[in-house]
C-alpha cells in the first residue's frame, strides 16, 4: 500500500480553511472513492481527475484508490479540490517526486483534457497560505494585481506541467488608483439642486447615509451616482478587500477591484440577495457594495421584511449569517445612498396636482419603518427642477463645481487627520460649543429625536465644521445639520 499527502483550501464566506487530502493506493478491484466530501461533489470530479490524468501524459492507477478530505464537517462545495486530489494521486502511485510537493496546499479545477483552471476564492486561499508561510500551487490563469504580500503562488497551465520544475505566479501590473472622475460621475452635470450637492459633499466627507425624496424627474438617482466621484481614492488595504470579495463572487462585480462599487438595487430583490446566503454561502448587495455606494431606489416598494434586514449592517458595517451548517461574517461597510417619491402618485409639493389622499400619503410612507429611517443621517428633498434652469447653457469651463467639491473635502479630511492627531481622545460630542448644546437640547426635545438621531446629528454636524476647517461645531454647523434631516 502506497499513501500520499497533499493541502488544499476550503472558501467558506470570504475566510479559508486548510484542508488535509490523504490519497492512499492498495490491491483491490479499480476505483475511485472520495470520502468527506459531498457524494454529488465527489462524482463530478472523480470523472474529471479521471480524464485529465489520462490526457496529461500519466497513467490511472488500475486498483483501489481511496481519497480522504479531513476535517470531514467542513463544507467543499468547490471545484478547486481537483488539482489537489490528482496531485495525491500522483504522488502516491510515483508518478511525480514527493519531495517536490512536501507540504504543499494545492487549488484549481481540472478540465477533461487536464488544463488546470482558476475557482473563485483563489486570492483568499492565496492570502491565507501567505499568512501560514505555504506555497500555494494554482491555475497560472489567476491574476492578483501584483500584491506583493503574495510571494508563495506557484502557477501551472497544464497537469502534465508537474513532470517539470514549477514557476512562479506571473503577476500582471500594480493597480493605480485615484484618476479623476469621468465627466459622468461629475456634479457639473447636474443642473440646480444645490442643496442636495451640498449634501453629498458632507456625505462623502464624513461617511454619511443618504435619503434623497422628491418628485420623479428631479435628479435623484443623478446625483447619487456622482457619489462615487466625490469619495476617496481606494487604498491598497482596500483594494486587497475589494479583490476578495470580487474572487469569490466570480466576476459579478464589474470593473477592476481598484475602483469602488456602485450597486443599484431593483426593489424587488429578495432578502437573501441583499444580505447573502445560499449554500455555499455567498455575498449578498450589501457586501458587494462594501467600501462604495448602495442604491436603493424607490425605496418604499421595497418588501418590509427586506429592508429591515439593513437595520444591522448600517450600524455595524458587517453582515453576520447564521444558518444550520455554517456561520460567516461578510463586510458590508457601504454609504446607503436611497431616493423615493413624496407620495404614490409622485406630485406632492411640484406643480402639478397631487391625486393622493391623507390615508395614502400616510400608507406610503410608513413602508419604511422608523428604524430605518433613525439610522440614515441626511434627508433631504430634491424639489422639481424650473425648465427655465433645466436649459440654461453649461458653463464653459465643465468640471469647475465639481473640482471644487473636490478640492473641498480634500482639505476637510486633511483637517480631520490633523484634528484627531492633536486631539485623539476628544469625541465629536465634546467639540460642541455652549451655543450648540443648548440648540441641540430644545432641537431634540421639540421634535423627539432617539439617542441615535441625536448622536447622527452630532456626526454630521461636527463633518460640516471640518469642511470650514473649525475645530470647535459651533451652531451655525448644527443648525445645517439639522435642515438637512428633514424627514
Amino acid at each position: 500500500m502506497s499513501s500520499a499527502h497533499v493541502l488544499g483550501q476550503a472558501v467558506i464566506g470570504l475566510t479559508a480553511q486548510t484542508i488535509e487530502i490523504e490519497a492512499t493506493i492498495s490491491n483491490g478491484l479499480p476505483q475511485l472513492n472520495i470520502v468527506g466530501m459531498s457524494e454529488h461533489r465527489a462524482k463530478h470530479s472523480r470523472e474529471r481527475i479521471r480524464s485529465a490524468i489520462e490526457h496529461s501524459g500519466f497513467k490511472m492507477p488500475d486498483r483501489r484508490i481511496v481519497i480522504n478530505l479531513a476535517p470531514s464537517d467542513v463544507p467543499k462545495e468547490h471545484a478547486g479540490f481537483d488539482l489537489p486530489i490528482a496531485v495525491s494521486i500522483l504522488i502516491a502511485s510515483q508518478q511525480i517526486q514527493a519531495d517536490r510537493f512536501k507540504g504543499l496546499c494545492a487549488m484549481g479545477e481540472l478540465s477533461l483534457t487536464g488544463e488546470v483552471r482558476a475557482v473563485p476564492g483563489l486570492l483568499i486561499a492565496a492570502l491565507a497560505c501567505e499568512q501560514r508561510g505555504v506555497t500555494l500551487l494554482q491555475s497560472n490563469q489567476a491574476q492578483f494585481g501584483n500584491h506583493a504580500s503574495l510571494s508563495r503562488c506557484l502557477g501551472v497551465h497544464h497537469l502534465s506541467d508537474l513532470k517539470m520544475p514549477l514557476k512562479p505566479l506571473t503577476t500582471s501590473p500594480r493597480y493605480s488608483h485615484g484618476a479623476p472622475a469621468s465627466p459622468e460621475v461629475a456634479l457639473d452635470e447636474i443642473k440646480g439642486q444645490s442643496a442636495a450637492k451640498r449634501a453629498l459633499i458632507i456625505a462623502a466627507t464624513g461617511g454619511h447615509h443618504v435619503l434623497l425624496f422628491g418628485p420623479p424627474g428631479s435628479g435623484k438617482t443623478m446625483l447619487a451616482k456622482r457619489m462615487l466621484g466625490l469619495m476617496a481614492p481606494v487604498t491598497e488595504q482596500e483594494m486587497v478587500e475589494l479583490a476578495c470579495i470580487q474572487s469569490v463572487t466570480a466576476g459579478s462585480i464589474p470593473g477592476p477591484p481598484f475602483e469602488r462599487p456602485f450597486r443599484e438595487v431593483h426593489h424587488s430583490t429578495s432578502a437573501a440577495a441583499l444580505i447573502g446566503g445560499g449554500s455555499p454561502p455567498r455575498p449578498g448587495e450589501i457586501t458587494l457594495a462594501h467600501l462604495g455606494v448602495l442604491m436603493l431606489d424607490e425605496l418604499p416598494e421595497f418588501a418590509h421584511a427586506v429592508l429591515n434586514q439593513l437595520r444591522q449592517p448600517l450600524e455595524s458595517g458587517r453582515i453576520d449569517l447564521s444558518r444550520a451548517h455554517y456561520k460567516v461574517r461578510f463586510p458590508a461597510k457601504f454609504q446607503l445612498i436611497a431616493a423615493m417619491n413624496p407620495c404614490p402618485c409622485g406630485w406632492l409639493g411640484s406643480r402639478r396636482p397631487c391625486r393622493c389622499s391623507v390615508e395614502h400619503i400616510t400608507r406610503y410612507r410608513n413602508r419604511v419603518s422608523g428604524p430605518i429611517l433613525d439610522r440614515i443621517d441626511l434627508q433631504v428633498e430634491v424639489p422639481a427642477l424650473d425648465p427655465a434652469t433645466f436649459f440654461q447653457e453649461a458653463p464653459k469651463k465643465r468640471r469647475h463645481e465639481h473640482d471644487t467639491a473636490i478640492d473641498q473635502i480634500k482639505q476637510a479630511r486633511a483637517f480631520k487627520t490633523r484634528r484627531l492627531r492633536a486631539e485623539p481622545q476628544q469625541n465629536d460630542r465634546e467639540a460642541l460649543d455652549a451655543g450648540a448644546k443648548q440648540l441641540l437640547l430644545q432641537a431634540a426635545q421639540r421634535l423627539h429625536f432617539s439617542a441615535r438621531a441625536i448622536e447622527k446629528l452630532i456626526r454630521v454636524s461636527r463633518t460640516i465644521a471640518d469642511l470650514d476647517c473649525t475645530p470647535a461645531v459651533s451652531c451655525k454647523h448644527l443648525e445645517e445639520a439639522l435642515m438637512l434631516r428633514q424627514n
